[in-house]
């Protein structure tokens, strides 16, 4: 090996290094200028309320969300630490529409063939970061339609967000 293949390895080396550098440099001027998805400005923190929405959920117990309780979520298949507390829970049975005797209406009437089955309505508090596209909780968006895993000392269920609202200012 002679000493200008010495040197020719090493300017390769260096070059990748230099422009690896200077793509680190341009990625965080990109951010810090706010031209990046990653940068987005909080408008202000706010107190949420998450209404989830269960649906068919297969149980005895209809009391198995407790006021005051905490519910560790994950959404996107990541969990969000700390659990959230549960402000409020109500469930209705399962129900099924069916014509009425006269036939010129439907009506909804428990589910006949699944009466251990049962709808819940879920609300969940945590503090939020507001941002021009919604809410944000540690770093997870939250919107309508978010599938969520809510998981308890008995169940580990999942649902859907149907809403978030801002109930106060920390």
């Amino acid at each position: 090996m002679t000493k200008s293949d010495s040197i020719l390895r090493l300017n390769v080396i260096d070059s990748g290094i230099v422009v690896l550098i200077m793509l680190c440099l341009i990625g965080y001027f990109t951010a810090r200028c706010g031209h990046a998805g990653v940068n987005n400005i909080i408008e202000g923190n706010h107190k949420v309320a998450i209404e989830v929405y269960f649906s068919g959920v297969k149980t005895e117990d209809t009391n198995i969300f407790k006021i005051g309780e905490k519910a560790a979520i994950t959404i996107r298949n990541q969990p969000v630490e700390p659990p959230m507390t549960i402000i409020a829970a109500k469930s209705n049975p399962k129900e099924a529409s069916f014509l009425s005797l006269d036939g010129k209406k439907a009506i909804a009437l428990p589910d006949p063939a699944n009466n251990i089955a049962h709808d819940f309505y879920v609300t969940l508090t945590d503090d939020a970061d507001q941002t021009k596209d919604g809410y944000v909780i540690r770093g997870n968006k939250i919107k309508i339609g978010n599938q969520i895993e809510l998981e308890g000392f008995k169940y580990r269920i999942q649902g859907v967000v149907v809403d978030i609202k801002a109930i106060s200012k920390p």
